[in-house]
């Protein structure tokens, strides 16, 4: 049944991933906002007559870690993460000064363009439904204590929320794409990343109480443990049903026994709660929702038939998860080994 199991779940991880290096027109659209923001802050230089402003754009987020997916919904649109390091010191610029500059270059009247907290963002419409979004963080990448600092706030935000705050974003993307050094094991580890997110995109109906994704990752980084050999022998057994159950035992094993709550850190500054923000309710609500996964999980790993098997994980992870031919699968097989050359 092994290798029947972990052939689903293959299939699965290759419906759901989003690659956005696969996309042209999504990296022309990015490059080409790009240019435009070095083309506007060029003219407001000249026109200020000061030295010109650099930036290094660089790939960030869900899809620079290789951890991205498709919206699960064609009304659904997803994002893409760019990070602009400027050349500056925070101390000669105010956080929303920079934020201003990448806003008004992009801001024309074709484009729907927003001021968020931690980025400016650019939204791409088709056939009247949202399709993707670019966010740009801008970053003080020159300052005189050697760190990087995250622009914060918008026009609306409070006095202490237009602030520069201690950022490491190269990091966090080097630590995820090198959390494991075998091949096998970091794909694994980026496909349990994106089951858990599409699986909390199935499960929960709105943003209220839904788990961030950057918090699934983080939980991953502390504590994913692969699943590529058999216990006994130590032969190749890539089981992906087995790693996934084992790391929402792990998440379970997060939650207070106090108050129920599940806290997790950014692995990075500022090293904030990835949880914080979610109510008691909403956080007991998660542990019921997870404790209904890891039984499901377990139930299929206990079914004899892959076929049955598979239609208990897709209560979990939804239609895209794979259902194999009944004819196909009969029953007892005898685990198998289930390699796979895909990248994450």
């Amino acid at each position: 049944m092994g290798k029947v199991i972990q052939e689903q779940f293959i299939e699965f991880h290759n419906i759901i991933r989003l690659d956005v290096n696969d996309n042209k027109e999504v990296i022309k659209k990015r490059d080409m906002l790009i240019e435009e923001i070095k083309t506007a802050i060029k003219k407001i230089c000249e026109e200020k007559g000061i030295k010109l402003v650099r930036f290094t754009p660089f790939n960030q987020g869900s899809y620079a870690m290789g951890t991205g997916n498709k919206p699960m919904y064609d009304e659904d649109d997803y994002d893409i993460d760019c990070g602009l390091l400027f050349e500056i010191d925070k101390g000669d610029y105010r956080p929303l000064q920079i934020k201003t500059w990448v806003y008004d270059a992009l801001n024309t009247q074709f484009r729907t363009v927003e001021w968020k907290k931690a980025c400016i963002r650019v939204q791409y419409v088709e056939e009247g439904l949202p399709k993707f979004h670019v966010d740009f963080a801008c970053y003080a990448d020159a300052n005189s204590d050697g760190k990087t600092y995250l622009a914060k706030g918008t026009p609306t935000s409070t006095t202490d929320n237009k602030k520069w705050e201690e950022s490491k974003p190269t990091k966090l993307k080097d630590l995820i794409n090198n959390k494991y050094s075998d091949v096998d094991e970091s794909n694994q580890f980026k496909r349990a990343i994106r089951f858990m997110k599409r699986w909390k995109d199935y499960q929960f109906d709105s943003v209220n109480g839904k788990p961030t994704g950057i918090a699934l990752t983080a939980l991953a980084y502390n504590g994913f443990v692969p699943s590529i050999k058999d216990s006994f022998t130590r032969a190749i057994d890539i089981n992906d049903l087995k790693a996934t159950k084992d790391f929402v035992d792990y998440i379970l094993n997060q939650f207070s026994w106090w108050d129920s709550r599940i806290k997790v850190h950014l692995p990075v500054p500022p090293e904030n709660d990835l949880f914080e923000k979610m109510t008691d309710q909403q956080c007991k609500n998660l542990k019921t929702k997870l404790e209904k996964l890891r039984d499901t999980l377990e139930d299929a790993e206990n079914e004899a038939d892959p076929f049955e098997a598979c239609k208990i994980l897709r209560k979990q992870f939804g239609k895209d998860f794979p259902v194999p031919a009944k004819e196909t699968t009969g029953q007892n097989r005898k685990l198998a080994v289930a390699g796979t050359s895909e990248s994450a």
